[in-house]
């Protein structure tokens, strides 16, 4: 009877050494059991041999000398690696967390337990399979965080590593499964783990290849759920009290749907307010040789008929490759072209990998046709405002990256919808504008390049020709006083666009001051205004006139100068006439 098992497994925790026939008589029980259900595995004998297996797996760590003990876990391990499809449902979870606890005993090596259920991913039982992974996922997790064994976490690494290439398809999704998280989780972040992932974006298997995918594109980096939130558990707690006592299921589901965002963005503020973040290295940055993992990839997108979803992340992972490491594909952007018209799917994602895979290195004759077919697709009269304003932001975004991808003649056409009676489209424009007086105004007719650019008299780098990099000047303002990454401000911004104009730390400096001191100015002519409220009428009606006062002698002041300059003026113009005078009559006398 399942209370006499409970009570009995009581009893053995108390007293291991009173109980030591007890258990023996017990694990004969299911010796006799074991060999009957092996005969008949979906016989009425599966439920009390289930409950005779949890109560084992429970008492058998309190004799871990025991020889019936020891062989417990061997037992179930050939009944799960050899019945366990025809096992039914329950018993075959149950016989897995027994499995589990076992393990976390140790009474069994893990390295003994792992084949066994990753044969079990292949099991159509998904409740099963989320066990499995969470264990195994919490088990190396341990193993990294407590034990501190690196010569044991290399042989597990070594073993999920080798379980990647297993020909069935869930075994080999649950093992990209289980080194996707432990990256996540920061445990497994080496080159080693990145180059195997690696290798399944070219699988034949469609779920692996586009999980490999998006390894590689860093959804697995930052998960919201599994972060701690220690700081912001006063506004969570209160944001869990306003939804609480929620009755109606319909406006329930919406507030848990606006609850979760909320959560998020906590998160998110909570990230910017501590200003600055762990410096996380991405997977796209450890590859070995990104420039043959990108033509590979490339060359298996010209032939590839999987899903369009599929393609557009092998796009997305070919555009990050070459804007991360300035490779040359060059045939990569004759392939996109085809893609670049207003009725084309997904066509903004496209345009984003377009800009992405533009670097200062990339040959402006492979870029002057893309420009140039987004402003005759894109920009133009036929167009819809919201396609025009597409457009013109995916140019702009180009040509801020390579700027001769640009030609002049292109440049003053487009710039002329800055006076578009469309919003977005005329910011747009103005936004061109702006990036092209950082980079090249010359480029720009007179009256768009403005004070600044022209003062500035900014020249473009030409093809392959060095200068101050962009990237370096901005990581050096993202990093702080504690050489950590952090946000960046506004300030920060109006420094980065100093570096790219090529003004001096002195020019800066001084339009700092002279803005700090106009502001200080303003403020004191408002403060000379406002009247306090604890003052009576009368006061306050004194002072203004008293201030208006204080005006009015300045500017009589200023009419008295005035008039003396004046009068000064006069005077030397009256002594300047009759000199002129006599000098006219000499000259009369001479002529004589």
């Amino acid at each position: 009877a399942a209370t006499d098992l409970l009570a009995l497994q009581n009893l053995i925790r108390r007293d291991p050494g009173g109980y030591l026939a007890e258990f023996r008589q017990q694990y004969s029980h299911f010796i006799s059991a074991l060999e009957v259900f092996r005969l008949k595995p979906n016989g009425r004998e599966a439920k009390p041999f289930a409950k005779l297996v949890r109560f084992l797996a429970h008492v058998a760590p309190c004799y871990p000398k025991e020889p019936e003990a020891k062989d417990l876990a061997p037992q179930l391990l050939t009944l799960m690696e050899h019945g366990y499809e025809a096992l039914p449902k329950d018993l075959r979870l149950i016989i897995t967390q027994s499995l589990i606890q076992l393990c976390n005993r140790n009474m069994v090596s893990r390295f003994r337990v792992l084949p066994v259920f990753f044969k079990l991913f292949r099991c159509q039982d998904k409740g099963l399979r989320a066990v499995i992974f969470s264990h195994i996922v919490n088990d190396v997790q341990r193993v990294h965080m407590k034990q501190k064994d690196q010569k044991l976490n290399n042989k597990l690494q070594s073993f999920f590593l080798s379980m990647l290439k297993d020909p069935h398809p869930m075994c080999a999704k649950k093992s990209l499964d289980v080194i996707t998280d432990l990256w996540s989780r920061k445990i497994w972040n080496d080159e080693r783990t990145v180059n195997a992932v690696g290798d399944l974006c070219f699988s034949k298997i469609t779920k692996v290849k586009a999980t490999s995918l998006r390894f590689f594109l860093g959804v697995h980096d930052f998960n919201p759920e599994k972060k701690d939130l220690p700081a912001q558990s006063v506004q969570l707690k209160s944001l869990y009290l306003q939804n609480a006592n929620l009755t109606n299921v319909k406006r329930r589901k919406k507030r848990l749907r606006k609850m979760e965002r909320q959560k998020k963005k906590i998160a998110r503020d909570h990230m910017e307010e501590e200003g600055n973040i762990a410096a996380s290295i991405t997977a796209i940055h450890l590859l070995y040789d990104p420039q043959t993992f990108a033509e590979r990839l490339f060359a298996m997108l010209k032939k590839s008929t999987d899903p369009f979803e599929i393609r557009l992340q092998m796009m997305n992972v070919i555009s990050r490759l070459i804007g991360a490491h300035r490779l040359l594909v060059l045939n990569f952007y004759p392939f996109l072209q085809k893609y670049l018209h207003s009725g084309q799917s997904k066509v903004t994602a496209i345009l984003a990998y377009l800009a992405q895979a533009t670097h200062q290195l990339v040959p402006p004759e492979e870029l002057q046709p893309l420009v140039r077919s987004l402003a005759d697709n894109f920009v133009s009269d036929r167009s819809s405002p919201e396609v025009m304003t597409v457009g013109l932001n995916a140019i702009r975004e180009i040509c801020g990256r390579c700027p001769l991808a640009m030609e002049a003649d292109l440049l003053q056409d487009l710039t002329q919808y800055k006076k578009s009676k469309f919003k977005s489209v005329m910011m747009g424009a103005r936004s061109l504008i702006s990036v092209f007086r950082d980079i090249d105004p010359s480029k720009l007719s007179r009256k768009d390049r403005g004070k600044d650019a022209t003062m500035a008299k900014t020249k473009a780098r030409g093809y392959g020709e060095d200068g101050p990099d962009d990237d370096s000047a901005l990581l050096e303002l993202m990093r702080n006083k504690r050489n950590k990454v952090r946000f960046l401000t506004a300030k920060d911004f109006k420094k980065l666009k100093a570096i790219k104009m090529g003004r001096g730390a002195s020019d800066q400096a001084k339009e700092e001051a002279k803005a700090n001191t106009n502001t200080r100015k303003r403020s004191r002519d408002e403060a000379s205004l406002n009247v306090d409220e604890g003052k009576e009428e009368g006061e306050g009606e004194s002072a203004v006139e008293a201030h208006d006062d204080d005006q009015k002698e300045d500017e009589e002041e200023v009419k008295e100068s005035g008039e003396e300059g004046g009068a000064d003026m006069e005077a030397e113009n009256t002594a300047s006439t009759p000199r002129a005078e006599e000098e006219e009559d000499d000259d009369d006398d001479d002529d004589d």
